[in-house]
């Protein structure tokens, strides 16, 4: 139990009834799966009381600046691409934003977890949400997976090692240049990639997309994994410096309020692996986030 959630403050009746009864639920297999309310109520997910996400999903509510961010910056007819979308934390909510004139990709190589993606799309009736089943790379073709069941698939990744868990699949890849047709790429707002290290050979088959279009992009930079894909954050900081982008990390207030601070370089640690880059951060001002 996480008594340092502000839900305890919040709501402190209703969020010890929730810790009581997923206790029970989880006990029962026939109960440990439920959908409950997501994204202030505007969207449903459904909460495996078996997985640590389900328990925070079922007790707490997922409170994640990173969702905030994708919330303000999206707007009705935007195209959003979700890379690495899990069950859809992200998808759902940049569904909502983008609405029945926008469209989401959402790529999950992940046999398992996009099942329960798919659910979490239908549950909601996002006809706006196409779920693409590749792993966005650098180039066309098929690789080894390393994919752990529905808990774990965060961790799921491409160039498997020896003595890691779960199973290996062979995924088909794509590129975003040639994953995004036309109509969709003209409205393309927003990226965020978290691919578990192949966050720099995504980039690299997206070169049409960032030389013509600059999206908004928000991706996981975390150097063990880069290393693990022959990459490293310096390489992603030159690729995009070479398309006029610059960096940003994300600060939340208690109050809700969001900031955007500059950094020179993306080698630095960070309490947060993830990195906002942009080519025009007025955009974001104009959505009411600091940038400093």
């Amino acid at each position: 139990m996480n008594f340092d959630n502000p839900a305890w403050t919040a709501t402190p009746v209703r969020t010890g009834v929730r810790v009581v009864m997923s206790l029970l639920r989880r006990r029962m297999p026939l109960l440990r799966r439920l959908s409950v309310p997501y994204d202030g109520g505007r969207s449903l997910i459904y909460a495996d009381l078996a997985t640590p996400l389900g328990l925070e999903l079922y007790r707490y509510g997922h409170q994640d600046p990173d969702l905030d961010l994708i919330g303000r910056l999206l707007a009705p007819g935007d195209t959003f691409v979700d890379g690495g979308a899990n069950v859809g934390l992200f998808t759902l909510v940049a569904a909502e934003r983008v609405g029945k004139l926008g469209k989401v990709l959402a790529f999950e190589p992940g046999g398992a977890v996009r099942s329960q993606l798919l659910q979490n799309v239908l549950l909601n009736g996002f006809q706006q949400v196409a779920v693409m089943p590749f792993a966005i790379s650098s180039h066309s073709g098929e690789a080894s997976f390393r994919a752990f069941d529905v808990a774990g698939a965060g961790l799921n990744h491409l160039m498997p090692g020896d003595g890691e868990g779960g199973d290996v699949e062979t995924v088909a890849l794509t590129t975003l240049d040639q994953a995004i047709a036309p109509p969709d790429r003209a409205r393309l707002g927003l990226i965020k990639l978290d691919l578990e290290g192949a966050e720099h050979a995504a980039l690299l088959g997206a070169t049409e997309i960032l030389r013509e279009i600059r999206p908004d992009i928000l991706l996981e930079v975390e150097p063990a994994h880069l290393r693990r894909m022959g990459s490293t954050a310096e390489d992603i900081g030159t690729l995009l410096g070479q398309h006029g982008y610059s960096f940003y990390r994300l600060n939340s207030s208690p109050e809700g309020n969001l900031s955007l601070r500059a950094i020179e370089g993306l080698e630095s640690p960070a309490s947060s692996p993830n990195v906002f880059a942009t080519v025009d951060p007025t955009r974001a001002r104009d959505r009411g986030i600091s940038v400093v």
